[in-house]
């Protein structure tokens, strides 16, 4: 008699025997960026156009922002906003919105977990501006969401130019849109072009790039290369011969005269007894008792700023809201955005000659000084220990 076979038979490729005959599903993967299906020069505004610029910040970093105001450029905007929750994960945009003054940020935050108010109020704003007395001529859709198509449609229907730009736009709203423009693409492109202005090797590199699509498939492409190498042309220097400086006169010598007698030392200001908020430590060339008496008076500021738990309170919650903990942030972003939203905190404050020793003197920042520029950020734990019963 023949053994009967223990093994089970093998299950067909793709289906799993404890799932019910349904293959497991992969892991999603990220979406690969999606290649400009238009030139720079084709997407930019003309003249007489006005633009509307609208910007779905939940999926496009603010890094980019320095490239989109460039490739605007001096074309007239009719609005220029961004969409999100700039009091959440979304801060960095606050503090790079002061780059570019008429950028509106449109804070929206999501009451209801999944559902995306943002994109909700961007699409309706989009209708608005179409809608209004006078609409713009191209409307600049930044952002990687396809649920923006249905409205990139009616805008074409009324005559609307439309650009998408973002790095992982899906295909349905890249093909729907005149123009669609890969924002790492583009700041790549720019830069090149800003090199070439003073490299001359940079834009010889552009021509002979160009000659080297000069075949039938890729003529339109090299007439391009061409047209940008045109523009850089008049910028180009190409080893100028500088006139000769014209020989310094010979001078007599001088006679030695007798050493003048040294004026003695000015006492430094705020070295008084009454004090204008002048820092001892911001002076190294005082006397050992001008020393002792900005000392006394630095640490009686210090001790009155402790007492004042809203003016701590209120220097937390501004550089929390313009930056994520640990991030460095110029600390005349946290003076300006201070005076804006807790107005009044002054009076009867401690005076300091220099913003950032107030900061120190909360013990909640470190500060660092670089050059001319001075940044500071958020102690670790620094949110919460500057609240009221934490």
């Amino acid at each position: 008699m023949a053994r009967s076979s223990s093994k089970k038979p093998a299950a067909p490729r793709g289906r799993s025997p404890k799932s019910g005959g349904r293959a497991k599903s992969r892991p999603a993967r990220r979406q690969a960026d999606a290649a400009s299906t238009s030139t720079p020069e084709a997407a930019k505004g003309q003249q007489g156009e006005r633009i509307g610029v609208l910007i779905d910040a939940d999926n496009v970093s603010h890094q980019h922002l320095p490239t989109l105001r460039r490739f605007i450029g001096e074309t007239p905007i009719s609005a220029a906003r961004a969409y999100g929750d700039f009091h959440g994960r979304l801060r960095g945009w606050r503090a790079a919105a002061q780059e570019w003054p008429e950028l509106e940020l449109v804070d929206q935050r999501s009451y209801t977990p999944g559902k995306n108010a943002a994109d909700m109020r961007l699409t309706i704003d989009a209708v608005k501006l179409m809608a209004g007395a006078n609409p713009p001529t191209t409307l600049i859709f930044v952002t990687n969401d396809s649920d923006f198509t249905p409205v990139v449609e009616d805008a074409k229907r009324l005559g609307v130019r439309i650009v998408v730009m973002g790095e992982r736009t899906h295909k349905a709203l890249r093909s729907t849109a005149h123009h669609y423009l890969n924002l790492s693409e583009l700041r790549e492109r720019m830069e090149t072009e800003e090199r070439a202005k003073s490299d001359p090797k940079a834009a010889l590199a552009l021509l002979a790039q160009a000659i080297r699509e000069l075949t039938p498939k890729t003529k339109a492409k090299a007439l391009a290369w061409l047209d940008q190498f045109d523009k850089m042309l008049p910028d180009l220097r190409f080893g100028e011969v500088r006139p000769a400086r014209p020989a310094a006169p010979v001078r007599e010598p001088r006679t030695t005269r007798e050493p003048r007698e040294r004026r003695p030392a000015r006492e430094p200001r705020g070295a008084s007894a009454e004090g204008n908020g002048q820092d001892y430590r911001d002076n190294p060339n005082l006397s050992a008792a001008q020393q002792a008496q900005g000392k006394a008076e630095a640490d009686q500021r210090r001790s009155q700023l402790q007492q004042r738990q809203d003016i701590i309170d209120a220097l937390v919650d501004v550089a929390t809201g313009l930056a994520p903990e640990g991030e460095w942030m110029k600390v005349e972003f946290i003076k300006k955005f201070l005076i804006q939203e807790h107005p009044g905190l002054e009076a009867n404050a401690p005076r300091y000659a220099k913003f950032y020793r107030m900061l120190e003197d909360t013990g909640r920042f470190d500060v660092d000084l670089r050059g001319s520029t001075v940044f500071a950020r958020l102690k670790p734990g620094a949110e919460d220990t500057g609240r009221p019963g934490a």
